[in-house]
């Protein structure tokens, strides 16, 4: 492999002028264009790769970050993850991820294993009711940031989507097309995201003067089981609901699995929102109204928290991420066509 030294002696100029230029930092060091030039077109061509452990042994750094998702076939974790990394490459980082498959004590090992790896920081999306293992990486002083799912009764920083808003936006237009027995099926209830919610649909209920009925708030997990079973539940009551809001989109494939067994009809039957947009949700007929998060943004901002961690400065702040509602075809309009 080309070493600094040989790029050096190859193009007769000194070492610390090729590491400078290498390592961005040509302008600020007065070095022509021309030279900059030169150097870099030069280590491309030669193949030149930075030798980052022994950079990192220098720095008393590994220039990786820990990824921990609750479950990578959840297409809104593969995407957050995948802008993680874009944005982790941009700052010459590299991503060690980890799924903790929705499991707690999966959860703790994973931990204890990044912190073996020497990861500079870790972002998480925890799975659990409790951030207190989370502690030890604190306690290591290793930089840490929940994405998506967190704790705020803990100091540990957090980027998520405006949960509150998102649910109760999508419960009011439910209303405003002549809904009322709506129900929510739940992901994990003791996740503050499954209570932020909920909250947001019941607010919306409540100002609307609609009675919230704890027969239509069901479900307990992010699964598409849950989806299922819980969606069974609520449609084969005496009077079920006339629209369903789904906590994620596995919980979402649940329903439209159910509803397909019990040979019902979206919109006709029953309306759908479903809390995520799943890229294959629009392309399905009907097509299917959804709250969108933005996990471009929410990548970014996780991977800049972190960073701001690592470098040790101190404006660190959680942050809400605006949803997006986007309809579809899957609700139908009460107020110009009453069952």
């Amino acid at each position: 492999m080309p070493t600094l030294k040989q790029i050096a002696k190859d193009l007769n100029i000194s070492v610390s002028t090729v590491s400078r230029i290498l390592n961005g930092k040509g302008k600020e060091s007065r070095i022509s264009d021309s030279t900059v030039t030169s150097v870099l077109k030069y280590a491309e061509e030669v193949g030149y790769a930075p030798n980052m452990i022994a950079k990192g042994l220098q720095a008393s750094q590994t220039f990786t970050i820990g990824l921990m998702v609750p479950n990578m076939a959840n297409s809104f974790f593969a995407i957050m993850a995948k802008n993680i990394e874009k944005w982790a490459s941009k700052a010459k980082y590299s991503i060690i991820l980890v799924d903790s498959d929705e499991d707690i004590e999966k959860e703790k090992k994973q931990v204890v294993n990044m912190m073996g790896r020497k990861v500079d920081g870790i972002i998480v999306a925890p799975v659990g009711d409790s951030f207190l293992h989370f502690n030890k990486i604190v306690k290591q002083k290793i930089p840490l940031v929940f994405a998506d799912r967190y704790f705020t009764d803990s100091t540990i920083p957090y980027i998520t989507s405006d949960n509150y808003q998102g649910s109760y936006d999508a419960t009011q237009e439910l209303i405003a097309n002549g809904h009322q027995r709506i129900s929510l099926i739940s992901g994990s209830r003791a996740s503050e995201l499954s209570q932020e919610r909920t909250k947001g649909y019941v607010d919306a209920l409540k100002n609307a003067n609609i009675e919230v009925s704890e027969e239509l708030i069901v479900g307990n997990s992010f699964s598409i089981q849950n989806g299922l079973e819980s969606a069974k539940r609520v449609l084969q009551l005496k009077d079920p609901p006339t629209a369903i809001f789904a906590m994620n989109n596995l919980i979402g494939f649940g329903i439209l699995k159910t509803t397909k067994e019990l040979g019902l009809k979206i919109p006709d039957d029953v309306s759908l929102i479903i809390f995520d947009n799943h890229p294959y949700l629009s392309l399905l007929s009907p097509s299917i109204s959804t709250v969108k998060q933005d996990s471009e943004k929410m990548g970014e901002m996780a991977v800049k928290t972190i960073l701001k961690e690592i470098n040790q400065e101190f404006d660190i702040t959680s942050i809400k991420i605006p949803t997006e509602l986007i309809l579809r075809e899957s609700i139908r309009d009460l107020t110009l066509n009453p069952k």
